[in-house]
């Protein structure tokens, strides 16, 4: 057995032991419902249905190297001729007639470096696919951890509605005691009891959008039954440290970025393998050359002696150009190396667009979660508490302490928004400039 059908053979082994895994997992229900990123990231490793297709491609490729490598198989040839219907052909058993039998064998041999330009072009072709699946880890795991943020973000969000809904029934509550003793105008109970409505249809409008963050973090870590249970155990990551200048978040050069991304090397690859297939369409124009060689038994017809006469005879054949000589293969391989290359400066430009507008996004966000996170919170707490206090010994308006609440929340609900963009800018420069070990490999 050769060395490459036992890799063959090995490679086939290890994915159906990934399948039995993945369907495992897959049939196993998620035991956790409070999920951090990096189950998720896990989870999605396992369940997310487009790496499953970038890893087929990654084995097609992979057997393509192996048809790469064969070489041509030899023809054993083998027939019998001068057979009379009538049966005159002699005496004795099949050896002794005087048939005409004709045993050949013929071995096509490549020239012109065919089958080495073959393995170069497959080899290329399946660096690329990897590079291919790396890249899908990549856009996935971005993906995911937008929607995971996501999802916290609309948890944050309903947690702050449904305080704001509690708050204004409880006063509805003591104003309606107020309102019996007199202490209160019932305009400023139905004032209440219209923000409270108002409150209501908050919380159901945030919790639409609860479930809405669930069922998009679900469908991509494939557990869209179980998205009513997701949520988040992952506190908000820390601004400040975006900010440290001794850090120097996103200060490597762009270049060396680039060398790292998938999505370049995929497409530098494919270059190469262009330029393999450019060699081989040049390598159709070398002659190939067949050897054959024959073995001929043929009796001597009656009335003659049979004496068996055996005959040996070699040959050898080479294709005449009379018709193709390959331009239009060499045309195409070489129109295929500029598409090839213009699709490499595309990437190139996108990828340099893509590192340097996460880096500019992270510290935009970084600047504004870090203000939320100094004193903003506190002072808009303190704001709508003093106001609660000055109202209820009579100092404010209802306007003013309903007009408190509605800048609590709004505070709030801007904050969840800044850490939520903070911590997506934080995931998308880590797809724009991933490091080595992302574990992006099939």
């Amino acid at each position: 057995m050769r060395r490459s059908t036992i890799l063959l053979a090995l490679r086939l082994l290890q994915l159906g032991l990934l399948s039995s895994v993945a369907d495992l997992a897959a049939a196993q229900p998620v035991a956790e419902a409070n999920l951090s990123l990096k189950r998720a990231l896990e989870l999605m490793r396992v369940r997310d249905p487009n790496l499953q297709l970038a890893q087929t491609a990654v084995d097609q490729a992979l057997a393509d190297k192996i048809t790469a490598g064969e070489r041509p198989n030899a023809t054993l040839a083998w027939s019998t001729s001068k057979i009379n219907p009538a049966g005159h052909n002699g005496s004795g058993d099949f050896w002794n007639k005087s048939y005409d039998t004709v045993v050949s064998l013929s071995q096509p041999f490549e020239r012109g470096g065919k089958r080495k330009h073959r393995l170069a072009q497959a080899d290329a072709n399946a660096d690329a696919a990897h590079a291919d699946y790396a890249d899908s880890v990549r856009s996935e795991r971005l993906a995911v951890s937008q929607a995971y943020w996501e999802l916290k973000r609309a948890e944050e969000k309903y947690k702050n509605a449904q305080t704001l809904a509690a708050i204004e029934h409880r006063s509805i509550q003591a104003s309606e005691q107020r309102l019996r003793v007199g202490d209160l105008p019932r305009l400023d109970v139905e004032r209440m009891r219209i923000d409270a409505a108002a409150a209501d249809n908050a919380v159901d409008s945030a919790l639409g959008a609860l479930r809405d963050a669930q069922v998009a973090l679900a469908a991509l870590i494939d557990i869209t039954g179980q998205s009513g249970e997701l949520s988040t155990a992952d506190d908000w990551p820390h601004a400040a440290g975006a900010l440290d200048p001794k850090l120097d978040v996103g200060d490597e050069p762009a270049e060396a970025v680039l060398a790292r991304r998938p999505d370049m090397l995929a497409a530098a690859k494919r270059v190469s393998a262009a330029e393999a297939a450019l060699q081989l369409a040049h390598a159709q124009t070398a002659r190939d050359v067949t050897i054959s060689g024959q073995y001929e038994h043929n009796p001597v017809a009656p009335p003659a002696p049979t004496v068996g006469h055996t005959l040996l005879g070699v040959g050898i054949s080479v294709p005449i150009f009379t018709g193709s000589q390959y331009r239009g293969e060499i045309a195409r391989a070489n129109a295929d190396i500029d598409a090839a290359k213009a699709n490499l400066a595309r990437v190139r430009v996108a990828a340099l667009a893509d590192v340097h507008r996460a880096r500019a996004d992270l510290l935009a966000a970084a600047q504004r979660a870090h203000r939320y996170d100094s004193d903003l919170i506190q002072r808009a707490l303190d704001t709508e508490k003093t106001v609660e206090i000055a109202y209820a010994r009579g100092g404010l308006a209802l306007a003013d302490v309903l007009d408190a609440r509605r800048s609590l929340k709004a505070t709030q609900d801007d904050a969840a928004d800044a850490h939520a963009d903070f911590a997506e800018a934080l995931a998308a420069l880590a797809a724009a400039a991933p490091n080595e070990d992302q574990g992006t490999t099939p």
